[in-house]
């Protein structure tokens, strides 16, 4: 769970007017959860219940709750539900809670949010009535906010690939994703020439195959096994950026260990490691798949990341 060494939580009165925003094409968002969470929420806040309707749309609502004085919105879905609420509540003082309801539920478990829907809506409504939120830092690749991280390369070609099968991923994300993993480590990058240039200020910059940029960990879960590519990264502190220069065969199976047990990845000397940074550029040859926050956005040729210093309230 995180806890913030920095800033305490903030206890104003009872938060009463809160939009709540599902998206029905979740992993675990069934009518009945919804219904049995909606009744509970409606016992003691001025709710109003909202399903999106298409890609992005969750931002666009919760901009229209900061428009019309809504004192939180719940973000019911998956990790890319999360990040789509959350770019219309950054730099704002709307406090953002969030109910598992996808199939990793990556920000949610990092976040100590219960999985199950129904005690998370206990959890979270505990903070409403307290009004207890805690303010962190976001992130921000070009004109989009992420919260956890950001990607170009071989982890962005991998949710690609596991977005191109929404069907397999409802079925078993987990092994899907790995499957993808392997399959673009192997065959799209192993033994290419880097196409990114890396750079942090301070820094040289750095020719790597894919690169990570972590405002928090882990990256995600395998089961119940965090995958920590920054394991350093915090919520409370600044950007991790890990970036590999060269993928070969051998170098898949260690990377693998690496991720789950020793975290040793950071130290290689084909690799490159940045704790607590401000901002990264990465510059590509040619466009590069990216995805934030778990969420496929397309191939781009360069990207401007930086942190936004308490950026965001959150209901944990």
């Amino acid at each position: 769970m995180f806890e913030s060494t920095r800033w305490p939580p903030i206890a104003w009165p009872v938060m009463k007017r809160v939009l709540f925003v599902a998206n029905p094409r979740a992993g675990s968002v069934s009518t009945r959860v919804k219904q049995v969470i909606v009744k509970s929420l409606e016992a003691d806040f001025k709710l109003e219940v909202v399903e999106t309707a298409a890609r992005n749309h969750a931002g666009d609502l919760a901009r229209d709750a900061v428009d019309r004085d809504f004192e939180a919105v719940i973000a019911f879905g998956g990790d890319g539900t999360v990040n789509e609420t959350a770019q219309g509540l950054v730099g704002t003082d709307v406090a953002l809670g969030i109910l598992p309801g996808g199939s990793t539920n990556v920000m949610a478990r990092a976040l100590g949010v219960p999985r199950d829907p129904v005690e998370a809506t206990a959890f979270v409504a505990s903070h409403l009535m307290s009004s207890t939120s805690v303010r962190v830092n976001a992130a921000k690749l070009n004109d989009r906010f992420f919260l956890f991280h950001a990607g170009m390369g071989l982890d962005a070609e991998t949710v690609r690939r596991v977005e191109s099968d929404p069907e397999g991923k409802r079925r078993n994300h987990e092994k899907l994703f790995v499957r993808n993993a392997f399959k673009a480590g192997l065959t799209q990058y192993r033994g290419v020439e880097p196409m990114i240039s890396m750079t942090v200020p301070g820094a040289e910059p750095v020719e790597v195959v894919t690169a990570i940029t972590c405002n928090g960990a882990p990256f995600t879960y395998l089961k119940n096994w965090p995958v920590d590519v920054c394991p350093n990264a915090r919520l409370d502190l600044g950007l991790d950026v890990f970036g590999i220069r060269r993928l070969r065969a051998r170098t898949v199976p260690r990377l693998v260990y690496a991720l789950f047990v020793s975290r040793s990845h950071i130290r290689w000397r084909t690799s490159s490691y940045h704790h607590d940074v401000e901002s990264v550029r990465l510059e590509a040859k040619a466009p590069m798949p990216v995805q934030l926050d778990g969420d496929y956005i397309g191939e781009l040729d360069g990207a401007d990341i930086r942190l936004v210093r308490e950026g965001l309230s959150l209901l944990v």
